[in-house]
């Protein structure tokens, strides 16, 4: 069974630009998620515990800078590594759901996706 969990939050962020360390002005997204898996069939097990797990995880950044919370503070705080990190987090703590993709949108008409190889 395939499904999508979606949520948002509000958080800032500066993105590191060069490999000097150089940091963009902090600014603020509205950030978009949506978490494509799929679970067994007939497992809402599975489906009940992965929108728990965004919920959770959500809140972790909702008003928060991003670059203040791990694991961002040491990953840059891009939609394409917000993707890879929820994509990780999701596997990590949801087993019975896998990740199909997972896309972030962080401004107007912009949004990253990612698809996490087959294991």
């Amino acid at each position: 069974m395939r499904f999508t969990i979606c949520s948002s939050f509000l958080a800032t962020h500066r993105i590191r630009i060069d490999v000097d360390g150089t940091l963009e002005p902090m600014h603020a997204h509205n950030w978009r998620i949506g978490a494509f898996l799929t679970v067994p069939e007939n497992n809402m097990g599975a489906v009940s515990e992965a929108e728990a797990f965004l919920s959770e995880w959500v809140s972790r950044y909702d008003g928060n800078c991003l670059n203040d919370v791990a694991p961002f503070d040491a990953i840059n705080p891009t939609a394409e590594e917000v993707a890879r990190a929820l994509a990780d987090e999701i596997t990590d703590s949801v087993p019975k759901a896998t990740v199909e993709c997972i896309e972030v949108g962080e401004a107007a008409g912009f949004s990253a996706i990612y698809w996490p190889e087959a294991k």
